[in-house]
Protein backbone atom coordinates (compact mmCIF):
# COMPACT_ATOMS: atom_id res chain seq x y z
CA UNK A 1 0.00 0.00 0.00
CA UNK A 2 3.00 2.37 0.96
CA UNK A 3 5.71 4.09 -0.97
CA UNK A 4 9.20 4.06 0.70
CA UNK A 5 10.09 5.56 3.59
CA UNK A 6 12.40 7.80 3.55
CA UNK A 7 15.51 8.50 6.10
CA UNK A 8 13.90 10.55 8.96
CA UNK A 9 14.29 13.69 10.77
CA UNK A 10 14.95 12.36 14.11
CA UNK A 11 17.54 14.54 16.37
CA UNK A 12 15.98 17.81 14.86
CA UNK A 13 14.73 20.52 17.86
CA UNK A 14 11.20 18.94 18.97
CA UNK A 15 9.52 22.17 19.87
CA UNK A 16 9.00 25.26 18.09
CA UNK A 17 10.39 27.06 21.16
CA UNK A 18 14.04 24.88 21.07
CA UNK A 19 13.65 25.42 17.35
CA UNK A 20 14.07 29.31 17.81
CA UNK A 21 16.45 29.15 20.86
CA UNK A 22 18.90 27.10 18.45
CA UNK A 23 18.83 29.11 15.69
CA UNK A 24 19.67 32.42 18.36
CA UNK A 25 22.18 30.01 19.85
CA UNK A 26 23.96 29.21 16.11
CA UNK A 27 23.49 33.05 14.18
CA UNK A 28 22.45 35.29 17.06
CA UNK A 29 23.84 37.93 14.91
CA UNK A 30 22.53 36.97 11.67
CA UNK A 31 19.16 38.90 9.80
CA UNK A 32 16.67 37.50 11.06
CA UNK A 33 13.72 39.27 9.20
CA UNK A 34 13.20 42.63 7.48
CA UNK A 35 9.96 44.46 7.42
CA UNK A 36 8.44 47.64 6.07
CA UNK A 37 7.96 50.71 7.96
CA UNK A 38 7.00 54.03 7.50
CA UNK A 39 10.87 55.00 5.77
CA UNK A 40 11.64 51.94 4.51
CA UNK A 41 12.74 48.29 4.93
CA UNK A 42 14.08 47.36 8.66
CA UNK A 43 16.03 44.37 9.59
CA UNK A 44 16.30 42.51 12.59
CA UNK A 45 18.65 39.74 13.94
CA UNK A 46 18.10 36.75 15.74
CA UNK A 47 19.38 37.86 18.79
CA UNK A 48 16.87 40.79 18.46
CA UNK A 49 13.72 38.85 18.00
CA UNK A 50 14.82 36.80 20.89
CA UNK A 51 15.24 39.74 22.90
CA UNK A 52 11.09 40.86 21.77
CA UNK A 53 9.82 37.30 22.39
CA UNK A 54 10.30 36.62 25.90
CA UNK A 55 9.14 39.55 27.01
CA UNK A 56 6.00 38.90 25.10
CA UNK A 57 5.86 35.27 26.25
CA UNK A 58 6.40 36.56 29.98
CA UNK A 59 3.20 38.93 29.76
CA UNK A 60 1.19 36.17 28.41
CA UNK A 61 1.78 34.43 31.74
CA UNK A 62 1.73 37.01 33.96
CA UNK A 63 -1.71 37.50 32.01
CA UNK A 64 -2.72 34.08 33.04
CA UNK A 65 -1.92 31.84 30.41
CA UNK A 66 -1.37 28.48 31.62
CA UNK A 67 0.40 25.76 30.16
CA UNK A 68 -1.74 23.80 27.01
CA UNK A 69 -4.42 27.14 27.06
CA UNK A 70 -5.71 28.13 23.89
CA UNK A 71 -4.49 31.94 22.73
CA UNK A 72 -6.14 32.78 18.87
CA UNK A 73 -4.28 34.66 16.78
CA UNK A 74 -6.23 36.76 14.03
CA UNK A 75 -3.59 38.98 12.43
CA UNK A 76 -2.32 39.61 8.92
CA UNK A 77 0.93 38.60 8.60
CA UNK A 78 3.29 40.73 9.79
CA UNK A 79 6.93 41.06 11.61
CA UNK A 80 4.41 42.03 14.91
CA UNK A 81 2.02 38.90 14.27
CA UNK A 82 5.72 36.59 13.99
CA UNK A 83 6.78 37.75 17.37
CA UNK A 84 3.34 37.46 19.25
CA UNK A 85 3.05 33.60 17.24
CA UNK A 86 6.35 32.86 18.67
CA UNK A 87 5.82 34.32 22.63
CA UNK A 88 2.29 32.08 22.50
CA UNK A 89 4.51 28.80 21.86
CA UNK A 90 7.21 30.24 24.30
CA UNK A 91 4.57 30.51 26.93
CA UNK A 92 3.67 27.22 26.41
CA UNK A 93 0.17 28.01 25.01
CA UNK A 94 -0.97 26.75 22.19
CA UNK A 95 -1.79 28.67 18.73
CA UNK A 96 -5.38 28.70 17.19
CA UNK A 97 -4.65 31.23 14.05
CA UNK A 98 -7.86 32.31 12.45
CA UNK A 99 -8.06 33.29 8.78
CA UNK A 100 -8.34 37.30 9.20
CA UNK A 101 -10.97 37.34 6.48
CA UNK A 102 -13.22 34.77 8.08
CA UNK A 103 -16.95 36.12 8.75
CA UNK A 104 -17.43 37.31 12.16
CA UNK A 105 -19.70 34.67 13.42
CA UNK A 106 -17.58 31.54 11.71
CA UNK A 107 -14.23 33.34 14.15
CA UNK A 108 -16.69 33.41 17.09
CA UNK A 109 -17.65 30.17 16.84
CA UNK A 110 -14.04 28.67 16.64
CA UNK A 111 -13.33 31.13 19.31
CA UNK A 112 -15.71 29.51 21.44
CA UNK A 113 -15.10 26.31 20.30
CA UNK A 114 -11.56 25.97 21.28
CA UNK A 115 -11.76 27.00 24.57
CA UNK A 116 -9.88 30.11 23.43
CA UNK A 117 -8.75 32.19 26.91
CA UNK A 118 -7.37 35.50 25.11
CA UNK A 119 -7.40 36.66 21.22
CA UNK A 120 -4.35 38.31 19.91
CA UNK A 121 -5.45 40.55 16.54
CA UNK A 122 -4.99 43.31 14.71
CA UNK A 123 -8.69 44.02 14.04
CA UNK A 124 -11.90 44.05 15.79
CA UNK A 125 -12.71 41.00 16.89
CA UNK A 126 -16.11 40.16 18.85
CA UNK A 127 -14.02 38.26 21.76
CA UNK A 128 -13.28 38.45 24.62
CA UNK A 129 -10.01 39.18 26.33
CA UNK A 130 -8.40 40.92 23.28
CA UNK A 131 -5.05 42.20 23.19
CA UNK A 132 -4.41 44.55 20.09
CA UNK A 133 -1.13 43.93 17.86
CA UNK A 134 -0.70 47.44 18.05
CA UNK A 135 -0.01 47.45 21.95
CA UNK A 136 2.34 44.57 22.30
CA UNK A 137 4.58 47.05 24.06
CA UNK A 138 2.07 46.86 26.76
CA UNK A 139 1.63 43.41 27.32
CA UNK A 140 5.85 43.17 26.86
CA UNK A 141 5.90 45.59 29.49
CA UNK A 142 3.82 42.83 31.99
CA UNK A 143 6.32 40.51 30.99
CA UNK A 144 9.38 42.62 31.83
CA UNK A 145 7.78 42.90 35.60
CA UNK A 146 7.74 39.19 35.66
CA UNK A 147 10.66 38.63 34.64
CA UNK A 148 12.39 41.15 36.83
CA UNK A 149 10.92 38.74 39.93
CA UNK A 150 10.89 35.25 38.55
CA UNK A 151 13.68 35.00 35.62
CA UNK A 152 13.11 32.24 34.93
CA UNK A 153 9.23 32.22 34.07
CA UNK A 154 9.30 31.76 30.27
CA UNK A 155 12.55 29.40 30.49
CA UNK A 156 10.55 26.73 32.45
CA UNK A 157 7.57 26.67 30.64
CA UNK A 158 10.09 26.06 27.11
CA UNK A 159 11.88 23.32 29.21
CA UNK A 160 8.58 21.42 30.20
CA UNK A 161 7.63 21.26 26.68
CA UNK A 162 7.90 17.70 24.67
CA UNK A 163 7.44 17.09 21.15
CA UNK A 164 3.88 15.63 22.04
CA UNK A 165 2.47 18.53 23.70
CA UNK A 166 -0.12 20.59 21.18
CA UNK A 167 1.29 23.26 19.38
CA UNK A 168 -0.86 24.56 17.49
CA UNK A 169 -5.33 23.95 16.38
CA UNK A 170 -6.08 24.79 13.06
CA UNK A 171 -9.50 24.99 11.44
CA UNK A 172 -10.70 23.48 8.19
CA UNK A 173 -13.19 23.03 6.17
CA UNK A 174 -15.23 19.82 5.99
CA UNK A 175 -17.46 18.72 3.31
CA UNK A 176 -20.88 20.15 4.31
CA UNK A 177 -19.58 23.99 5.45
CA UNK A 178 -18.88 23.31 9.24
CA UNK A 179 -15.15 23.38 10.18
CA UNK A 180 -13.52 21.39 12.31
CA UNK A 181 -10.28 22.13 14.47
CA UNK A 182 -7.07 19.80 13.50
CA UNK A 183 -4.70 19.86 16.61
CA UNK A 184 -1.13 19.43 15.84
CA UNK A 185 1.78 18.96 17.91
CA UNK A 186 5.21 20.44 18.28
CA UNK A 187 6.85 17.23 16.51
CA UNK A 188 4.11 17.72 13.57
CA UNK A 189 4.38 21.58 13.50
CA UNK A 190 8.45 21.50 13.56
CA UNK A 191 9.10 18.47 10.89
CA UNK A 192 8.20 20.28 7.64
CA UNK A 193 11.00 22.18 8.13
CA UNK A 194 13.19 19.88 9.45
CA UNK A 195 12.64 17.60 6.31
CA UNK A 196 12.43 20.19 3.68
CA UNK A 197 15.58 21.09 5.00
CA UNK A 198 16.97 17.69 4.70
CA UNK A 199 16.45 17.99 0.99
CA UNK A 200 19.13 20.50 0.34
CA UNK A 201 17.18 23.12 -1.54
CA UNK A 202 17.79 26.20 0.53
CA UNK A 203 20.57 27.45 2.86
CA UNK A 204 21.43 30.30 4.85
CA UNK A 205 22.01 32.33 1.68
CA UNK A 206 18.86 32.22 0.66
CA UNK A 207 16.04 34.84 1.24
CA UNK A 208 12.20 34.32 0.96
CA UNK A 209 9.76 36.86 1.00
CA UNK A 210 6.84 35.86 3.44
CA UNK A 211 3.40 36.98 2.39
CA UNK A 212 0.92 34.03 3.07
CA UNK A 213 -1.69 33.86 5.89
CA UNK A 214 -0.25 32.52 9.17
CA UNK A 215 -3.83 30.91 9.20
CA UNK A 216 -3.19 28.34 7.24
CA UNK A 217 -0.34 25.79 7.34
CA UNK A 218 1.91 26.78 3.78
CA UNK A 219 2.74 29.69 5.44
CA UNK A 220 3.51 28.71 8.96
CA UNK A 221 5.64 25.88 7.51
CA UNK A 222 7.79 28.30 5.09
CA UNK A 223 8.11 30.22 8.57
CA UNK A 224 9.29 27.65 10.68
CA UNK A 225 11.88 26.90 7.48
CA UNK A 226 13.27 30.22 7.68
CA UNK A 227 13.83 29.57 11.55
CA UNK A 228 15.48 26.08 11.33
CA UNK A 229 17.82 26.91 8.40
CA UNK A 230 18.20 30.76 9.07
CA UNK A 231 18.10 32.56 6.08
CA UNK A 232 16.01 35.81 6.22
CA UNK A 233 12.73 36.51 5.49
CA UNK A 234 11.01 39.65 4.08
CA UNK A 235 7.57 39.83 5.58
CA UNK A 236 4.92 41.59 4.50
CA UNK A 237 1.23 40.15 4.24
CA UNK A 238 -0.31 42.52 1.93
CA UNK A 239 -1.00 40.09 -1.35
CA UNK A 240 -1.44 43.16 -3.63
CA UNK A 241 2.06 44.13 -2.69
CA UNK A 242 3.50 41.20 -3.87
CA UNK A 243 5.04 42.34 -7.36
CA UNK A 244 6.53 45.87 -5.74
CA UNK A 245 8.15 43.89 -2.37
CA UNK A 246 9.70 41.33 -4.68
CA UNK A 247 11.45 44.48 -6.64
CA UNK A 248 12.43 45.90 -3.00
CA UNK A 249 13.51 42.74 -1.32
CA UNK A 250 14.85 40.85 -3.90
CA UNK A 251 14.32 37.36 -2.19
CA UNK A 252 15.95 33.97 -3.90
CA UNK A 253 12.67 32.05 -3.86
CA UNK A 254 9.27 32.59 -3.23
CA UNK A 255 6.09 30.86 -1.69
CA UNK A 256 3.11 31.46 -2.89
CA UNK A 257 -0.81 30.28 -4.35
CA UNK A 258 -1.52 30.26 -8.38
CA UNK A 259 -3.61 33.52 -8.18
CA UNK A 260 -0.80 35.70 -7.28
CA UNK A 261 1.91 33.71 -9.53
CA UNK A 262 -0.29 34.56 -12.27
CA UNK A 263 0.66 38.16 -11.59
CA UNK A 264 4.32 37.72 -10.72
CA UNK A 265 4.86 35.95 -13.76
CA UNK A 266 3.98 39.04 -15.85
CA UNK A 267 6.80 40.93 -14.31
CA UNK A 268 10.02 41.79 -16.35
CA UNK A 269 13.36 39.29 -15.75
CA UNK A 270 14.73 41.99 -14.05
CA UNK A 271 11.74 42.52 -11.34
CA UNK A 272 12.38 38.86 -10.83
CA UNK A 273 15.84 39.96 -9.44
CA UNK A 274 17.85 36.99 -7.85
CA UNK A 275 14.27 34.46 -7.87
CA UNK A 276 16.00 30.92 -8.11
CA UNK A 277 12.85 29.06 -7.62
CA UNK A 278 8.74 29.45 -6.60
CA UNK A 279 7.01 27.34 -4.40
CA UNK A 280 3.64 26.75 -5.47
CA UNK A 281 0.91 25.08 -3.18
CA UNK A 282 -2.89 25.03 -1.80
CA UNK A 283 -4.12 24.45 -5.39
CA UNK A 284 -2.78 23.32 -8.85
CA UNK A 285 -1.06 26.03 -10.81
CA UNK A 286 -1.94 26.40 -15.00
CA UNK A 287 0.50 24.62 -17.23
CA UNK A 288 0.93 28.08 -18.85
CA UNK A 289 1.91 29.61 -16.17
CA UNK A 290 4.34 27.49 -15.34
CA UNK A 291 5.63 27.38 -18.87
CA UNK A 292 6.46 31.22 -18.22
CA UNK A 293 8.59 30.47 -15.48
CA UNK A 294 10.84 27.60 -17.18
CA UNK A 295 11.25 30.06 -20.24
CA UNK A 296 12.60 32.74 -17.65
CA UNK A 297 15.04 30.00 -15.57
CA UNK A 298 12.39 30.15 -12.71
CA UNK A 299 11.36 27.10 -11.96
CA UNK A 300 8.23 25.82 -10.24
CA UNK A 301 7.80 23.91 -7.65
CA UNK A 302 4.30 22.19 -7.04
CA UNK A 303 4.07 20.88 -3.09
CA UNK A 304 1.29 18.85 -1.61
CA UNK A 305 0.19 19.44 2.17
CA UNK A 306 -3.00 20.33 4.23
CA UNK A 307 -4.04 21.33 7.64
CA UNK A 308 -3.72 18.33 8.67
CA UNK A 309 -0.42 17.06 8.07
CA UNK A 310 0.49 20.20 9.31
CA UNK A 311 2.30 21.41 6.02
CA UNK A 312 4.60 19.99 2.82
CA UNK A 313 4.17 16.13 2.69
CA UNK A 314 5.15 15.89 -0.98
CA UNK A 315 7.12 18.54 -2.92
CA UNK A 316 8.88 18.95 -6.47
CA UNK A 317 12.85 19.59 -5.80
CA UNK A 318 15.03 21.80 -8.12
CA UNK A 319 16.84 18.29 -9.84
CA UNK A 320 13.70 16.13 -9.22
CA UNK A 321 10.60 17.58 -10.76
CA UNK A 322 8.11 16.46 -12.93
CA UNK A 323 5.25 19.24 -13.95
CA UNK A 324 1.79 18.41 -13.24
CA UNK A 325 2.75 16.43 -10.14
CA UNK A 326 3.12 17.39 -6.27
CA UNK A 327 6.63 15.93 -6.65
CA UNK A 328 7.73 12.88 -3.95
CA UNK A 329 7.54 12.21 -0.46
CA UNK A 330 9.63 14.48 1.51
CA UNK A 331 11.58 12.67 4.09
CA UNK A 332 10.17 11.10 7.07
CA UNK A 333 6.77 11.17 4.40
CA UNK A 334 5.34 7.51 3.79
CA UNK A 335 2.25 7.63 1.09
CA UNK A 336 0.11 4.77 0.19
CA UNK A 337 -3.16 4.73 -2.45
CA UNK A 338 -6.43 3.36 -1.01
CA UNK A 339 -8.14 1.03 -3.19
CA UNK A 340 -10.68 3.82 -3.92
CA UNK A 341 -7.71 5.46 -4.82
CA UNK A 342 -7.72 7.82 -2.05
CA UNK A 343 -3.96 9.32 -1.20
CA UNK A 344 -3.28 8.20 2.42
CA UNK A 345 0.02 9.85 4.46
CA UNK A 346 2.06 8.71 7.22
CA UNK A 347 4.23 11.28 8.48
CA UNK A 348 5.49 12.90 11.59
CA UNK A 349 3.37 15.60 10.28
CA UNK A 350 -0.07 14.44 10.73
CA UNK A 351 -1.89 15.76 13.21
CA UNK A 352 -3.38 13.80 16.18
CA UNK A 353 -7.11 14.56 15.55
CA UNK A 354 -9.74 16.88 15.21
CA UNK A 355 -10.57 18.93 18.49
CA UNK A 356 -13.86 17.23 20.46
CA UNK A 357 -14.53 15.01 17.47
CA UNK A 358 -13.46 11.53 17.76
CA UNK A 359 -15.66 10.61 15.22
CA UNK A 360 -14.74 12.57 12.56
CA UNK A 361 -10.88 11.93 13.68
CA UNK A 362 -11.60 8.14 13.47
CA UNK A 363 -13.02 8.12 10.00
CA UNK A 364 -9.90 10.18 8.99
CA UNK A 365 -7.10 8.31 10.66
CA UNK A 366 -7.20 4.52 10.48
CA UNK A 367 -6.21 1.89 12.65
CA UNK A 368 -2.57 1.25 11.03
CA UNK A 369 -2.22 5.32 11.41
CA UNK A 370 -2.82 6.07 8.05
CA UNK A 371 -4.30 9.62 7.33
CA UNK A 372 -6.89 9.52 4.67
CA UNK A 373 -6.35 12.98 2.60
CA UNK A 374 -9.92 13.05 0.95
CA UNK A 375 -7.77 13.13 -2.37
CA UNK A 376 -7.82 10.90 -4.93
CA UNK A 377 -4.20 10.43 -6.80
CA UNK A 378 -1.64 7.89 -8.33
CA UNK A 379 1.88 7.45 -7.92
CA UNK A 380 4.13 6.62 -10.93
CA UNK A 381 6.58 4.01 -10.74
CA UNK A 382 9.36 7.10 -9.28
CA UNK A 383 6.90 8.14 -6.73
CA UNK A 384 5.63 11.27 -8.02
CA UNK A 385 2.27 11.83 -7.07
CA UNK A 386 -0.41 13.06 -9.41
CA UNK A 387 -3.35 14.52 -7.94
CA UNK A 388 -6.73 13.80 -9.71
CA UNK A 389 -9.45 15.26 -7.64
CA UNK A 390 -11.55 14.57 -4.67
CA UNK A 391 -13.87 11.88 -2.98
CA UNK A 392 -16.17 14.29 -1.72
CA UNK A 393 -17.50 17.52 -2.94
CA UNK A 394 -15.42 20.05 -2.24
CA UNK A 395 -12.62 22.28 -4.49
CA UNK A 396 -9.95 24.83 -4.12
CA UNK A 397 -9.89 28.30 -5.73
CA UNK A 398 -6.64 29.67 -7.20
CA UNK A 399 -6.29 31.34 -3.65
CA UNK A 400 -5.84 28.32 -2.33
CA UNK A 401 -8.59 28.41 -0.03
CA UNK A 402 -11.91 25.09 0.06
CA UNK A 403 -15.13 25.66 -0.98
CA UNK A 404 -17.86 23.58 -0.02
CA UNK A 405 -20.28 23.79 -2.96
CA UNK A 406 -22.96 21.69 -1.91
CA UNK A 407 -23.83 23.25 1.23
CA UNK A 408 -23.84 26.56 -0.99
CA UNK A 409 -26.42 25.14 -2.62
CA UNK A 410 -28.11 23.45 0.22
CA UNK A 411 -28.19 27.59 1.74
CA UNK A 412 -29.51 28.85 -1.64
CA UNK A 413 -32.59 26.20 -1.51
CA UNK A 414 -33.46 27.55 1.77
CA UNK A 415 -33.85 30.98 0.82
CA UNK A 416 -35.46 30.21 -2.31
CA UNK A 417 -37.14 26.78 -2.23
CA UNK A 418 -37.93 25.23 -6.09
CA UNK A 419 -34.28 26.95 -7.12
CA UNK A 420 -31.01 24.95 -7.67
CA UNK A 421 -27.87 26.58 -7.64
CA UNK A 422 -24.17 24.80 -8.97
CA UNK A 423 -21.76 26.50 -7.70
CA UNK A 424 -18.20 26.42 -9.55
CA UNK A 425 -15.24 27.91 -9.08
CA UNK A 426 -12.54 25.21 -8.70
CA UNK A 427 -8.92 26.48 -9.55
CA UNK A 428 -10.34 30.19 -10.58
CA UNK A 429 -9.78 33.60 -8.45
CA UNK A 430 -14.10 33.58 -7.47
CA UNK A 431 -16.87 31.23 -7.76
CA UNK A 432 -19.74 31.78 -9.93
CA UNK A 433 -22.92 30.18 -10.15
CA UNK A 434 -25.73 28.61 -12.56
CA UNK A 435 -29.03 29.10 -11.64
CA UNK A 436 -32.13 26.93 -12.73
CA UNK A 437 -35.33 29.10 -12.71
CA UNK A 438 -37.96 30.99 -14.90
CA UNK A 439 -37.33 33.88 -12.28
CA UNK A 440 -35.54 37.07 -14.13
CA UNK A 441 -32.08 38.07 -13.70
CA UNK A 442 -32.76 41.10 -11.39
CA UNK A 443 -34.45 38.56 -9.18
CA UNK A 444 -31.74 36.33 -8.88
CA UNK A 445 -29.56 38.80 -7.96
CA UNK A 446 -31.25 39.49 -5.20
CA UNK A 447 -31.23 36.16 -3.57
CA UNK A 448 -27.66 35.93 -4.25
CA UNK A 449 -27.12 39.34 -2.60
CA UNK A 450 -28.92 37.56 0.59
CA UNK A 451 -27.09 34.01 -0.06
CA UNK A 452 -23.06 35.70 -0.10
CA UNK A 453 -24.38 38.23 3.07
CA UNK A 454 -24.02 34.77 4.78
CA UNK A 455 -21.32 33.80 3.10
CA UNK A 456 -16.95 34.43 3.55
CA UNK A 457 -15.79 36.24 0.76
CA UNK A 458 -13.98 33.15 -0.98
CA UNK A 459 -17.21 31.61 -0.92
CA UNK A 460 -19.23 34.10 -2.49
CA UNK A 461 -21.28 33.90 -5.97
CA UNK A 462 -19.73 36.76 -7.92
CA UNK A 463 -21.55 36.07 -11.05
CA UNK A 464 -23.77 34.00 -12.41
CA UNK A 465 -26.16 32.52 -15.15
CA UNK A 466 -30.08 32.19 -15.20
CA UNK A 467 -30.76 28.94 -17.45
CA UNK A 468 -34.14 28.59 -18.30
CA UNK A 469 -34.06 24.77 -19.30
CA UNK A 470 -35.01 22.60 -16.89
CA UNK A 471 -32.29 20.35 -15.52
CA UNK A 472 -32.12 17.02 -17.44
CA UNK A 473 -33.13 13.99 -15.42
CA UNK A 474 -29.63 12.53 -16.13
CA UNK A 475 -28.29 15.16 -14.74
CA UNK A 476 -30.31 15.08 -10.81
CA UNK A 477 -29.79 12.55 -8.30
CA UNK A 478 -32.27 10.09 -6.59
CA UNK A 479 -33.25 13.10 -4.16
CA UNK A 480 -34.05 15.16 -7.70
CA UNK A 481 -30.71 17.27 -6.91
CA UNK A 482 -28.23 18.49 -9.86
CA UNK A 483 -24.98 16.23 -10.22
CA UNK A 484 -22.59 18.99 -9.70
CA UNK A 485 -19.45 17.66 -12.49
CA UNK A 486 -22.68 16.73 -14.66
CA UNK A 487 -24.21 20.08 -15.35
CA UNK A 488 -20.69 21.49 -15.20
CA UNK A 489 -19.99 19.27 -17.77
CA UNK A 490 -22.97 20.14 -20.12
CA UNK A 491 -22.93 24.14 -18.99
CA UNK A 492 -18.86 24.25 -19.66
CA UNK A 493 -19.15 27.21 -22.36
CA UNK A 494 -21.37 28.92 -20.24
CA UNK A 495 -19.47 28.85 -17.30
CA UNK A 496 -16.27 29.79 -19.12
CA UNK A 497 -17.86 32.36 -20.72
CA UNK A 498 -18.96 33.80 -16.84
CA UNK A 499 -15.24 34.26 -16.63
CA UNK A 500 -14.03 35.42 -19.75
CA UNK A 501 -16.75 37.92 -20.95
CA UNK A 502 -18.21 38.65 -17.00
CA UNK A 503 -21.49 38.62 -17.61
CA UNK A 504 -24.51 38.78 -14.87
CA UNK A 505 -21.89 40.18 -12.52
CA UNK A 506 -23.56 39.98 -8.97
CA UNK A 507 -22.39 42.51 -6.52
CA UNK A 508 -22.65 40.04 -3.34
Amino acid sequence: MGAGIAPSTDGEPGTVPHLLLDRVRRTPDAEAYTYPDHDGWHPVTWSEVYAAVMPLAAGLIARGVVTGARVAMCAATSYRAILADLAIACAGAVTVPIYPATRDDEARTQIHRAGVVLTIADRPVLSSPVQRLDRLDDLAAEGRALLASDPEAVSRRIEAQTADDPAWLIYTACDDGRTKGACLTHRAATYGAAAVAQTGIVSPADRQLLWLPLAHVFGRALLLLGIHVGFPTAVDGRADRVTDNLRATRPTFLGSVPHVLTKVCALDDKDLGRLRFVISGSARLSSDVIEIFDRRGVPVLECYGITETAGPACANLPGMRRVGTVGVPLPGTRIGISEAGELLIRSPGVMIGYDHDPAETAAAIDTEGWFHTGDLARVDADGFVTVTGRRKEVFKTSTGKYVCPGAISQRFRALRPGIELVVDGELRPYCVGLVFTALSDPAVDAVLGRLNSTLNHWEKVRRFAVIRTPLDAQDRDEAGRPIRDRVLARYAAVVSGLYERGQFRNSG
